[in-house]
């Protein structure tokens, strides 16, 4: 369980994400955008130089003309996410480079920003706006830029892959595990929008609650909360796994250790996720898994599979637990069938329980022992490494 220093280092709660969020949208449907508040909400309290400023501004037009009325998977506007990660970003470090900015609001350039997805008008008007602002560089930040998008583009086999593609370059460009780290807290908040309010319940009373009252009635959250559905479901458990082989590989290869804002936002990524964890624990107990002799049982359980290194390397199906080969289940195979994978992980609300609960074990795991990592992810994926 974390204490309370350690909660402290949480980067940002699920408020402020909903509030930040919240405050750029509000800017973003405006009739007359004006691009310099919108900067303020970006940067928050760190301050930049007017070169800056104008290279910044001359961005946001960029993204805008791109995204312009692109919607993400859960519908909230396309352009929010990259303006997000670059404030949690600059709400990150004590002064971020113009480096680290630029890079959170185009990692995602040559992935959702090409002429075949956006069409040959909307693509020309984009370019003109990202070579204006090109001119306003000079040409060692043009080509530190161009890297950057470059290495953090996802054209890779697979996450694991892509995550290693990162770290190659990482001691080089620090700035590409800040943007990816921030882009893995806002994905991992982004799910939350749908779903307020529920951060007000404390995910540990209730864990006390359900072990050490005999009369417990259950957890009780009130008539509007309910699980996600089966998509926003999905999405959240990609998340959880995408997140835990980022930090596997990144303290892997030491690079957490690199400088201060790197270490705080790895620390961020797994509070992240272990809120998100709780959130669908809670709402799990609140909902379809409301008896709380059953949840005395699996939280039993879910320790003692635990206790046994269940959440200290990767295992295969089968080995000692149900939650065996859940990483190499994730891992395998093509985008199709970890779809199916996941679809299936949370349909069966048994395994999602414990899945909700050992995901938070790990995170936590990440921030008490800066030794720990699941042993047996790499690059290539998920590698079975205990036996029964």
């Amino acid at each position: 369980m974390m204490d309370e220093a350690q909660l402290g280092r949480e980067l940002l709660t699920v408020e402020e994400f909903l509030t930040l969020s919240a405050k750029i949208n509000y800017q973003l449907s405006a009739r007359s955008l004006r691009a310099s508040i919108l900067l303020s909400l970006l940067l928050g309290p760190a301050t930049v130089t007017e070169r800056e400023q104008r290279i910044l501004l001359a961005a946001f037009a960029t993204i805008q003309a791109g995204y312009d009325q692109d919607r993400r998977r859960l519908g909230t506007p396309g352009v929010l996410h990259p303006l997000r990660a670059a404030a949690i970003l600059a709400r990150t470090m004590k002064q971020p480079t113009l480096n680290d900015l630029l890079t959170a609001l185009f990692h995602d350039k040559e992935e959702d920003l090409t002429e075949p997805d956006l069409g040959t008008d909307r693509y020309a008007r984009m370019q003109e706006h990202y070579t204006h602002m090109l001119e306003l560089m000079d040409p060692g930040e043009q080509e530190r830029l161009a890297r950057a998008i470059t290495c953090l583009s996802n054209h890779t086999e697979s996450y694991s892959a892509y995550v290693g593609q990162i770290t190659d370059h990482a001691a080089r460009m620090p700035e590409l595990l800040h943007v990816k780290l921030a882009d893995r807290i806002d994905n991992t908040f982004d799910v939350h929008l749908q779903h307020p309010g529920v951060s007000r319940y404390n995910f540990y009373r209730a864990v006390f609650d359900i072990l050490f009252l005999p009369n417990f009635r259950g957890v009780s959250m009130g008539t509007f909360h309910f699980m996600p559905d089966s998509r926003e479901g999905t999405m959240l458990l990609s998340q959880l796994f995408k997140n835990t082989i980022l930090l596997s590989q990144v303290r892997n290869s030491g690079l957490e250790r690199q400088d201060a804002a790197t270490r705080r936002l790895f620390v961020g990524v797994a509070v992240a996720g272990i809120r998100e964890a709780q959130w669908l624990a809670l709402e799990m107990f609140n909902t379809e898994y409301s008896d709380p002799q059953r949840q005395r049982r699996l939280l039993m359980d879910v320790m003692e599979y635990c206790g046994q290194g269940g959440v200290d390397s990767v295992r295969a199906e089968g080995a000692v637990g149900a939650l065996d080969g859940v990483f190499v289940g994730f891992t395998s195979g093509d985008r199709a069938s970890q779809k199916r994978f996941l679809t299936d992980l949370f349909e069966d609300r048994e395994r999602l329980a414990r899945m909700a609960l050992a995901f938070i074990v790990v995170f936590a795991s990440f921030i008490n022992d800066d030794k720990y990592t699941l042993i047996g992810i790499d690059r290539s994926g998920a590698h079975p490494v205990s036996s029964p």
